[in-house]
């Protein structure tokens, strides 16, 4: 059997307080915290998501230009327009659902997002995001 480790923690009482002492604090480094991968321009991703920062349930919203043909800009938004943005990515993740169930049904489905590759029809549903987006916009 082996002996046990030598402890890090001493404890000593000192005018009938107990203090705790780390006998280890100047021999090894503290371990670091890693951040978050980010991308290239300093951002951490693409699609960020509406900051709440008004009492009335208002925000703002900072866009990319892979989705919006006018970003990258600062959208500010009422709280009508983050109801309508919550239902907006409900119905996009109810439709994500369905795709997914649908293509072990029809696997040929499953080749949809391949339109995407087209840049006539990329262009078009970025121009569509771009239109929603000026919807939602309360500040002009």
């Amino acid at each position: 059997m082996t002996d046990m480790p030598p402890t890090r923690f001493r404890v000593v009482e000192r005018g009938r307080r107990l203090e705790v002492i780390d006998t280890m604090a100047g021999k090894a480094a503290p371990a670091r915290r890693t951040e978050a991968p980010r991308l290239a321009d300093g951002k951490t991703s693409r699609f960020k998501l509406p900051e709440k920062v008004r009492f009335d349930g208002g925000g703002s919203w900072t866009t990319d230009g892979f989705y919006d043909a006018k970003g990258p800009r600062t959208v500010t938004l009422d709280a009508g327009a983050m109801r309508r943005l919550r239902y907006a990515g409900a119905a996009a993740l109810a439709l994500v659902m369905v795709w997914a169930a649908l293509g072990f049904a029809i696997p040929i489905v499953w080749g949809a997002p391949m339109l995407l590759l087209n840049p006539k029809v990329r262009e078009t549903v970025r121009g569509q995001v771009t239109t929603l987006i000026d919807g939602l916009d309360s500040g002009g």
